[in-house]
């Protein structure tokens, strides 16, 4: 990561998110395999992504026209929330399951 020289800054100032430089680690066609090849993993990453935008930047990155971008976020997220709606529900039968075995064990002794 390379940190863009600010004017007027000292060494120690904070530095904003706008002032790095960081290289692209995707660009838009590995995006576009990458939710074709691993949709849930994909549905994961968008997510925790959209949390580390601010209000102010999802507005920006989402305005202009992009009801598309928008609406295709939101599925992403409904999704992976579908996802962990599902493992909740498994997992509560794992743990029925799991409170059976305890009580037979409990009962054979």
């Amino acid at each position: 990561m390379r940190l863009k020289a600010i004017a007027g800054k000292r060494a120690g100032d904070r530095v904003s998110a706008d002032t790095c430089d960081f290289p692209p680690l995707l660009d838009w066609v590995e995006v576009l395999q990458d939710e074709r090849e691993d949709r849930l993993g994909f549905a994961r990453r968008a997510t925790f992504a959209l949390l580390t935008q601010s209000g102010a930047g999802l507005v920006e990155g989402f305005g202009n026209g992009n009801q598309r971008g928008l609406e295709g976020a939101m599925r992403v997220v409904a999704l992976f929330q579908a996802h962990l709606q599902e493992m909740e529900r498994l997992a509560g039968i794992a743990e029925k399951r799991l409170q059976h075995v305890a009580a037979a064990l409990a009962t054979a002794d």
